[in-house]
């Protein structure tokens, strides 16, 4: 399984974003491999609808869980629409520290409304 969580640097030690759609990286995290790779996030300076765009970004790593500090409408409307699970990143302060709370079963996971229409966002 593949966990995107939003990231100030790059590397598993790094500081987890406050932001997700405007987090400077991503950290993503095989659990499978334990491989770990780190994105930039290109969509950070978008003017409108970066969330959306980050989504979309991580979409093409296909990743199926994110971890955040928040998660903004429409980022929260990508994320239903390309069927990724989104867990609030609690106390926890570095990606390490998220994943193995992911792991271990200690994060909240975030309740988005239904969506009537995905919005014309399909699988990358």
């Amino acid at each position: 399984m593949k966990i995107a969580i939003s990231s100030k640097d790059k590397g598993i030690q790094s500081q987890i974003s406050d932001r997700f759609g405007r987090a400077d990286y991503f950290v993503i995290v095989d659990t499978g491999t334990n491989e770990v790779i780190t994105i930039e996030n290109t969509a950070k300076e978008e003017p409108t609808g970066a969330g959306g765009m980050a989504v979309r970004l991580i979409a093409k790593e296909n990743v199926e869980v994110v971890i955040a500090p928040e998660i903004g409408p429409k980022a929260a409307t990508a994320i239903k629409a390309f069927n990724i699970k989104a867990y609030k990143k609690g106390e926890f302060t570095t990606v390490e520290e998220a994943v193995n709370a992911y792991s271990g079963g200690k994060l909240e996971e975030f309740i988005f409304p239904t969506l009537d229409s995905p919005a014309g966002l399909h699988r990358a």
